[in-house]
């Protein structure tokens, strides 16, 4: 089988014979061909968990982001319900942003009564 991605480059590094121990323990528990396969497989999934780690920070970022633009939205929804009712001749009734929802009755019904 040929090696569609040829490894040419080589790290080195000490360890002492109880870490290599180790290693071998550890490549025979996860299945690892060699250390060196193990060393490559450990290192990636670092490099991995920082990308991760970079992503959720970014997506607390954006998170925070869109609670400021929401809790900007709700301040101007209640400032033109507030300004309707004013128009209106409601004056003395203070909005929220649950006045902004959609009314349960139509204006049809509201002629009516």
């Amino acid at each position: 089988m040929a090696v569609l991605k040829p490894r040419e480059r080589l790290v080195y590094f000490r360890i002492s014979e109880d870490e290599f121990r180790q290693f071998v323990g550890v490549c025979e528990q996860e299945g690892a061909r060699s250390v060196s396969d193990l060393a490559r497989t450990a290192i990636q999934r670092l490099i991995a968990d920082g990308n991760r780690h970079r992503n959720g920070e970014e997506l607390a970022d954006k998170i925070q982001r869109l609670e400021q633009l929401m809790t900007s939205v709700t301040e101007q929804l209640r400032l033109l319900t507030a300004t309707r009712m004013h128009e209106a001749g409601t004056v003395g009734v203070t909005a929220s942003a649950d006045d902004c929802a959609a009314p349960t009755d139509s204006a049809d019904d509201r002629r009516e009564q």
